[in-house]
């Protein structure tokens, strides 16, 4: 808790300096109510002429504005914030946000982390409607992180981070709730508009082109007469409607090595079982549909409807060159001199390794729908708000050719990772793994599969005016949401019925990858995979027991009311309350026999109900000077892998993989202190502190047991792996600094700084006996950007950094093959020239560092297992916005 106390000093000082503030600065004359801690109804957001209302999706400085009304801790980032910077998707302009670790994949981000608890323990949202996942491919196994990289950031207005929870949001949110907010077109006032960005790029590591467009339009529609009085008047209809398309094929040089676990016998920690050389293509089309349509059926009654469609296709083309069998004179003594290769006293020798070409051929559509129908009502006394939705998140690998080919006689190679970035071998009889006329067709696999999660949700609340203090509402609200979520993989296997040669799949010539550094051959024709595939060459088997014993269907429904209470009394805004969530789910899966290839259906029903208290506290010191003391609570159920019934098990090897059907959710309670400082003009400087304390935290469990439960298992000494409860907390530090310096002369006026940073401690005993931080925690993430913005020039020079993070557990007991993503630092820019009022040429550049995505084995003396990079991606354009 070091961080937390440290950072709690500072920051209780000014807290007290705040309080004295407070109770020196008198009460505001009662003509003149403040809006401290208010939340504003519909009613008054629809009387823009008479009270400004900031939006997310208009300007920094309107966001900043939202950020100091909030009665809670929020970030907001407007689109246009976003589009000052080359950020192709939402996880990429979320990783700009204070509190936001972004973890990438394919050169993109695609997860996000908050305050240092992993992807699946967030909330999601679109226009306030909870988003279930995509893509399922998490990185705890929890099945409930949304993968923001199918939401192109033209398709959305802004995202909005609420760190502390109200009663009146979804407490499944322990680290924070991301709002993803709808494209409405209030940047333009109302106004007619239509907004088009096209532009073009190159990514120079496979020359290959990038294609960008998308198009905004809305207006007003007049409703005449009506109908029977309703719909009338100018404007009674709204319709927003946005298209985006994006188009790359990116390039990515990966080289991955696995080691031999064997150092009980003397084998040194360094020693490979194989050594990988990857060169991959994604072709990926990101594609958005969104529409907003509003209808205004009386003064006091609205109506809206709001649609989203948004994804990628991906074709994934891949080839490996693999040296296996590196630890194939592991068992060789005396150890370790005689696995040394006596030409390189840092270098091995391994005697029989076997090579390996390989290919994929893929393609997988992941895409999120959402539609919600509502409105608002206000009466006398009350206003309702209301509405039903229903959203669908989809993984659909539809096509998948994997070709395996092995050259069958085996070959001496010496090998060294002197440098980790470049791993050296060398074959010792002269065979050449670039010849494909050494290998021959293993097999082809051809596997597919499809992943659901689909949510119906209805919502109720009641906003109730209350006397007794400068401003006072009560809310009440009922909200039910119904969870079905399914996962299918079936994988076929072709296997020849003879001999069929590398050499007549292949063209052109060898292939140098990876800066010059390896030749791993020439291409290896996709087509001619398939061909063999879909011919007569060979037979197709599948083992549907084996297949299916990873399918799962789960039903997941929670209830939920709430009360919220929010006043103002002077200086001082409260808001506290109580919500009570009831869960009623039924998991379900299969126990696999890996002995005897026999599936067992299992199924398991849960029931349980929480309640969760919050009160948060904000206090205006001066105009521009705010402090905050909060308290929330929230929840994070258990994955749907990690609570599932299924099992794989084996009676031969003693082992088992099974979820943990008795898990309970884990509860969060979270304690936040800041200062906040506006002093105008889209300015801000900030700094808080956190502590949050979980209750049967989930995590991963390794242990050797005397019997397992399972046939054959009872009375055998069993390795379990499986998923446990236990205590974890976080705590951190926050910060956030933004200002233009308007001081100076002109031209200089344009320059400006932007930055924030976060410090997070964690701890949970991660193995038996072993505390560490929990997963996804980076005790340091910064942002920090140069500006320039002056018309008609606008230039941002941005970076980011985080330090490294606990990735995934490893097979073994203990820590030694835990994977840590290493840390990153990137650097972007983005700039614009206004030509005219309406129109402005752009140019991006991303990853202007080529940072390598590099991932590492063990907590102590770590050993590289993955090093990708990407080169940098350029793009240029022209924007144009009519209104």
């Amino acid at each position: 808790m070091s961080i937390f106390k440290s950072g709690a000093a500072a920051v209780a000082v000014l807290l007290y300096g705040a309080s004295i503030a407070v109770a020196d600065t008198p009460a505001p004359d009662a003509n003149q109510p403040t809006d401290i801690g208010r939340v504003r109804t519909g009613a008054e957001k629809e009387q823009g002429d008479q009270q400004v209302v900031p939006n997310a999706t208009t300007n920094r400085a309107a966001a900043i504005e939202m950020k100091k009304q909030a009665p809670n801790l929020v970030e907001i980032q407007p689109l246009s914030e976003i589009i000052k910077l080359p950020d192709i998707n939402t996880a990429e302009a979320l990783g700009r946000i204070p509190g936001i670790t972004l973890e990438t994949d394919s050169g993109e981000g695609r997860f996000v982390s908050i305050r240092g608890l992993d992807s699946d323990l967030n909330g999601t949202s679109y226009g306030g409607v909870r988003l279930p996942a995509s893509n399922p491919s998490s990185p705890f196994g929890g099945g409930r992180a949304v993968a923001f990289d199918t939401f192109p950031t033209g398709i959305i207005g802004g995202v909005e981070l609420t760190k502390t929870l109200q009663p009146d949001m979804d407490a499944e949110a322990l680290g924070g709730s991301i709002n993803l907010v709808p494209r409405t077109g209030a940047e333009h006032g109302g106004a007619p508009f239509l907004d088009a960005d096209f532009g073009s790029g190159y990514e120079p590591l496979r020359r290959t082109p990038v294609y960008h467009g998308e198009i905004s339009a809305g207006r007003g529609f007049d409703g005449g007469d009506g109908i029977g009085g309703w719909f009338a008047g100018a404007n009674a209809f709204s319709a927003v409607v946005t298209a985006v398309y994006h188009e790359d094929s990116r390039g990515i040089d990966d080289v991955e090595e696995s080691y031999t676990d064997q150092q009980s016998k003397g084998v040194p920690d360094k020693v490979f079982s194989d050594l990988q050389f990857r060169r991959y293509e994604y072709h990926r089309k990101r594609y958005g549909l969104a529409a907003n349509f509003e209808a205004k059926a009386s003064e006091s009654t609205n109506f809206y409807l709001r649609l989203l469609w948004s994804g990628y296709i991906e074709t994934a083309n891949k080839h490996f060159l693999v040296l296996k069998n590196l630890d194939s004179d592991a068992g060789c003594t005396p150890q370790p001199s005689c696995i040394q290769d006596p030409n390189n006293p840092n270098g091995f020798i391994a005697s029989a390794a076997t090579l390996q070409q390989s290919t994929t051929d893929s393609t997988e559509r992941i895409q999120n729908g959402l539609g919600v129908i509502g409105g608002s009502s206000v009466f006398s006394a009350f206003k309702l708000d209301y509405h039903a939705s229903f959203a669908l998140g989809t993984d659909r690998v539809s096509t998948s050719y994997g070709s395996t080919w092995s050259d069958p006689n085996s070959v001496p190679v010496a090998y060294a990772n002197t440098d980790p970035r470049y791993p050296s071998f060398s074959t010792l009889d002269g065979t050449n793994p670039a010849n494909p006329a050494n290998y021959t067709l293993d097999q082809i696999g051809l596997g597919q599969s499809f992943a659901h999660d689909g949510e119906t949700a209805a919502v109720l609340d009641a906003t109730i005016p209350l006397p007794g203090a400068d401003t006072a509402e009560l809310k009440v609200g009922l909200s039910a949401r119904e969870r079905h979520k399914t996962n299918e993989s079936t994988s076929p296997v072709f296997t020849p019925n003879g001999t069929i040669s590398l050499q007549s799949a292949t063209y052109g010539a060898d292939t140098i990858y990876y800066n010059n550094h390896y030749n791993i051959g020439p291409e290896i024709s996709l087509v001619s995979v398939r061909n063999l595939a879909n011919g007569s060459l060979g037979t197709i088997s599948d083992d549907a027991a084996a297949d299916a014993s990873g399918n799962s269907d789960d039903r997941e429904n929670v209830f939920a009311g709430y009360g919220q209470y929010s006043a103002t009394f002077g200086n001082v805004g409260l808001l506290g309350g109580l919500r009570v969530e009831a869960t009623r789910a039924t998991y379900q899966g299969n126990l696999y026999n890996g002995d005897t290839d026999v599936n067992t259906p299992a199924s398991q029903k849960s029931s349980y109900t929480d309640v969760f208290p919050s009160l948060q506290a904000r206090f205006k010191v001066l105009d521009n000077l705010l402090a905050r003391v909060t308290y929330s609570t929230g929840i994070a159920r258990p994955g749907f892998q990690q609570i599932t019934p299924g099992a794989s098990f084996s009676v031969t090897n003693a082992s088992v993989t099974v979820g943990n059907p008795a898990l309970k959710p884990t509860i969060g309670q979270n304690f936040d202190a800041t200062v906040e400082w506006y002093p105008g003009d889209g300015q801000i400087a900030s700094a808080g502190v956190f502590y949050k304390w979980f209750h049967d935290y989930i995590l991963l469990s390794q242990q050797i047991v005397p019997g397992y439960p399972l046939p054959g298992l009872v009375d055998t000494i069993t390795t379990v792996q499986s998923f446990s409860n236990g205590p974890a907390h976080a705590d951190g530090i926050e910060g956030q600094y933004q200002q233009q310096f308007k001081f100076l002369p002109a031209p200089f006026d344009g320059f400006g700084v932007s930055g924030n940073f976060t410090l997070v401690d964690s701890k949970a005993e991660i193995h038996p006996g072993m505390t560490g931080l929990l997963p996804s925690t980076s005790k340091v993430t910064w942002n920090a950007g140069v500006f320039y913005e002056k018309d008609p020039i606008q230039v941002k020079l941005a970076a980011g950094y985080r330090s490294q993070n606990l990735f995934a557990f490893g097979s073994t007991l203990g820590d030694s093959t835990d994977v840590y993503s290493r840390q990153r630092t990137t650097l972007d820019l983005g700039a614009t020239y206004a030509v005219a009022h309406s129109v402005k040429l752009y140019f991006d550049a991303k990853n202007l560092l080529n940072t390598p995505l590099e991932f590492t084995e063990g907590r102590s003396d770590a050993r590289p297992i993955q090093r990708e990079f990407y080169d940098v991606t350029l793009l240029a354009g022209v924007r144009m916005s009519f209104y």
